[in-house]
């Protein structure tokens, strides 16, 4: 068995470990994605709730129903502002994932150089062997 034969379950080990990177990268992207869009609707909540008051407000409400309708609206605002520091989080998370996908692409590339350059030298091994035997039974026929 060749050298490169026999590294072929590292170069598969390599592969499998930037497969979950990937993975565990798409998953981080799509959960980040989640997160952006409840902070929009969040805010389009808010706004829809503003205009209602402002609306409301020139038209005429009583002070209850502003103060009701100011403190969810208060509300609202509290929760776009931790779902911003949820999304920086993902953020974060999503630059690590990503970095150590990074790290096991380049890994795994390295590996599959290193086992090809080995395939390429044992090529050109074994044709340089091929082509001195055939040198020997040219030589023992001639001589």
């Amino acid at each position: 068995m060749s050298r490169a034969s026999r590294l072929d379950i590292v170069v598969k080990l390599a592969r499998q470990r930037e497969d979950q990177a990937t993975q565990a990268l798409v998953q981080v992207r799509a959960q980040l994605e989640t997160e952006i869009n409840r902070l929009e609707e969040l805010i389009s909540y808010r706004q829809e709730y503003q205009t209602y008051l402002e609306q409301q407000g020139s038209s005429g409400i009583s002070m209850q129903q502003w103060r009701r309708t100011q403190g969810f609206i208060d509300q609202l605002e509290d929760l776009a502002n931790r779902q911003q520091h949820t999304i920086a989080s993902w953020q974060a998370r999503e630059a690590q994932v990503l970095e150590k996908w990074r790290e096991l692409y380049q890994r795994r590339k390295n590996i599959g150089q290193f086992v090809e350059k080995i395939s390429m030298e044992e090529a050109i091994a074994a044709d340089k062997k091929e082509q001195k035997q055939i040198d020997e039974l040219i030589n023992q026929r001639f001589s």
